[in-house]
Parts: structure tokens; C-alpha cells; sequence
């Protein structure tokens, strides 16, 4: 184990508490998969990040929990030994921002929009907050490429962004698309059912057939999955506003099936991905 690696290692260690504590992360195994171009996404524990290598340097999205900064570098430095000079995050959660104190203090630059850095500070969390934030989007110039980073409506949370590899055709959405669960929806810092709806229409029309889209969870996927996906959440939407006006209340609508044909592939098992917390997410945008 070289130098910088032990130091990351320390470094992970004197974090103040999160929720990563909690979990073990003694069985994570960090891989790099390949996209387009100079694009990977690496998969670990917690949302999938982004990796853009070249001559210019490293370009991240997103960093996972700081226990895994060592071994995410780890990882990177088996394809570039460039400085790892930029990070987004798409949002604010700690599987998304848990290594943003670990990078700072390597040199990387750190953004989000500003609603990331307001909502974790809000929040209390324990993770460093991105250091530098924009409003609407901007634009990184690097390895040959503009990669544009631009706000979406609230979906996910009120922060999320995409971020599109114009040259190599690749977005990376954060946690607004994924292709594991139904949508979780962050109702209590900004999120909405509705605004993911309309980011997924972004998502269509930024997209064309050979765009490789790079979800915060799962793998790569493709503008006509992502219709697809965008399609069920608007015909649930359709079958809630229904019941809404029969009167039903959330807990009846969320007894009624309304999501049945579409369970055995999308429900997540737990709160985050699941049928009851989506379906809450849609009563609670439509009823108020």
C-alpha cells in the first residue's frame, strides 16, 4: 500500500460520524466499467459514480462513502496517474458526497448546485458540502471534450443535475433515473414525483439513440428504456390523480394495486425504491 493511500486511509478514519459508520464496507469491491470514449462509471457501494480520464486529468461525479475514498483512487490510479482535479455531485445524498472531504483535501475542486450545499448544510449532515456551487449549469473544457453540467427540474431532491459528455455522447443522471427500483423520491428535501417526470422528459430530448445513459444506480441504458420508464410514471400518475378524485385516501391508494403489473420488476424491498414511498410521492404532489 503506497503513501497517499495510507494517508486517505487515515483521513477516512478521523471523518466526523455518518451513516456510513454503520455499514461494513470490508466486502466492497471497486470496478470500473467502460462506456465511450474516455467515460467509465465505477461501481462500488452507494450511487454510481463518473470517471472521464485524459491527458487534461481526472473528472469525477459523485465519490460514494469515505471509507471507499482509498480504494476508489485505488482504482482510478490503475488507469491515469493525472491529478484528480474536478468532482460533481448530482446531489446531496452521503452515498453520493461521502468522499467529498477526502478529495479536498487531495486538491479536487468540488461543485453542486447550490441547492446541494444548502440542503446538506439544512440537513446537518456530517459530509462535506461541494465547495464551489452554480445556479443553472456550466461547463468543464477538458480531455478534448465539453462536458456540461446543468440543473433539472426538482425530481430526486431540489440539486439534481446532469451532466452530458458532448463529445463522447454520455450523460450521467444521479439518482433522478435508475434502473434497479422505481424512483425514490426525497419529498423532504425538494424532491417531487411530478419534476421527475419533467427531468425524464430532459433526459428524452437531451438523448438520442446511441446516447449512453449512465443511471445513479444499475447499469448503462438507453434513451428508448428511459421512455419506457418515463411511460410508467406517467400512466401511475394518471391512476392516482383517478383515485384522488374518487376520494380515496393515500393509504387506500396505496392498497389498491395501482402499481401491480409493474412490482415483480421495479418495487424495491425497503422504503428507498419501493411502491408505498413512490405512490406517497405522487399523492403528495397531486392532493396538495
Amino acid at each position: 500500500m503506497n503513501k497517499a493511500i495510507q494517508t486517505l486511509l487515515l483521513s477516512a478514519a478521523l471523518l466526523p460520524v455518518s451513516s456510513a459508520i454503520a455499514q461494513d464496507f470490508d466486502d466492497v469491491v471497486i470496478n470500473i466499467h467502460p462506456v465511450s470514449g474516455g467515460v467509465s462509471y465505477i461501481e462500488g457501494r452507494g450511487g454510481n459514480m463518473g470517471l472521464f480520464i485524459g491527458d487534461d486529468g481526472v473528472f469525477l461525479i459523485d465519490d460514494q462513502y469515505a471509507p471507499l475514498t482509498a480504494r476508489i483512487v485505488a482504482a482510478i490510479r490503475s488507469l491515469s496517474d493525472e491529478p484528480i482535479r474536478f468532482l460533481v455531485n448530482t446531489h446531496m445524498h452521503p452515498d453520493h458526497t461521502g468522499g467529498n472531504e477526502n478529495f479536498g483535501r487531495m486538491g479536487t475542486m468540488i461543485f453542486g448546485h447550490d441547492n446541494v450545499r444548502s440542503q446538506m448544510l439544512a440537513a446537518e449532515y456530517a459530509e462535506e458540502p461541494p465547495l464551489i456551487t452554480f445556479s443553472d449549469d456550466m461547463s468543464f473544457h477538458i480531455n478534448g471534450e465539453v462536458v456540461h453540467v446543468f440543473k433539472v427540474p426538482n425530481a430526486h431532491t431540489n440539486g439534481d443535475v446532469f451532466i452530458k459528455f458532448q463529445g463522447s455522447n454520455v450523460i450521467h443522471t444521479g439518482d433522478v433515473y435508475r434502473t434497479t427500483t422505481f424512483p425514490y423520491i426525497d419529498v423532504a428535501n425538494g424532491g417531487s414525483y411530478l419534476g421527475t417526470i419533467e427531468a425524464l422528459n430532459v433526459l428524452i430530448e437531451e438523448s438520442d439513440a446511441d446516447t449512453k445513459i449512465v443511471p445513479g444506480h444499475g447499469g448503462v441504458s438507453n434513451v428508448e428504456e428511459v421512455t419506457a420508464f418515463r411511460n410508467m410514471l406517467v400512466v401511475i400518475r394518471d391512476r392516482v390523480a383517478a383515485a384522488i378524485r374518487d376520494g380515496k385516501s393515500l393509504e387506500e391508494i396505496q392498497g389498491a394495486g395501482l402499481t401491480a403489473e409493474y412490482d415483480e420488476r421495479w418495487a424495491g424491498s425497503g422504503r428507498i425504491g419501493g411502491s408505498a414511498s413512490m405512490l406517497a410521492a405522487v399523492y403528495e404532489d397531486l392532493a396538495n
